[in-house]
């Protein structure tokens, strides 16, 4: 969520942490919190949804394509997730749950299907990342207008690196690869804001 969007996952990491909440301990736990809506008040379930709904998608796809795999682990060892499932409707909400039912979601209360924990490997989602940053081109000299404007949107983030991230990941920007450089020469022109005085009269 935060490498794919960071702009709205940052919005709801500032409204957690102005709110007194303890973190779960283990990484299931934590993993079933970042799936599930936040219960705080002004942060909209909608949005919260929506950004949930983005991410398993995209991961979906990615886990079809075979380009990334999930794990599942039982007494004779460690398994892959057929590909070809998770364009199936068996495969709705098992990424938001995070357990894998090899036989298909029991229909009834009462029968008893084998489940398993499902696992990503940290690895090779950081590669995956990496690789598709890499490929991306540099954005035209004709996109600098859009990018200030882009960047101007984004005045409400608490800093230079979240309106950096942020704007990375923006749809119209996503597939090219915006440089420091890049982003430095985007901000230097934006407005200043007639409040603030320049470094020679400071």
């Amino acid at each position: 969520m935060e490498r794919w969007f960071p702009e709205q996952f940052n919005q709801f990491v500032v409204a957690m942490e102005s709110q007194p909440a303890s973190r779960p301990e283990g990484h299931i736990e934590q993993a079933v919190q970042a799936f599930s809506p936040p219960q705080i008040p002004g942060v909209s379930r909608d949005a919260w949804e929506n950004i949930v709904s983005q991410t398993v998608h995209r991961l979906r796809n990615l886990l079809h394509q075979g380009k990334l795999n999930a794990y599942y682990f039982d007494e004779y060892g460690s398994h892959i997730v057929r590909r070809d499932s998770w364009v199936t409707t068996e495969a709705n909400g098992v990424l938001e749950s995070g357990t894998y039912w090899p036989f298909g979601e029991p229909s009834r209360v009462y029968e008893r299907r084998p489940n398993y924990r499902l696992f990503l490997r940290q690895t090779e989602l950081e590669k995956l990342l990496s690789e598709e940053s890499s490929k991306k081109r540099p954005p035209p000299k004709s996109k600098m207008s859009e990018l200030v404007a882009a960047l101007r949107r984004l005045d409400h983030l608490p800093n230079r690196r979240a309106q950096y991230e942020a704007l990375c990941e923006l749809p119209e920007f996503r597939e090219y690869k915006i440089t420091d450089a890049i982003f430095r020469e985007a901000a230097r022109q934006l407005p200043r804001d007639p409040g603030r005085k320049s470094r020679r009269q400071s």
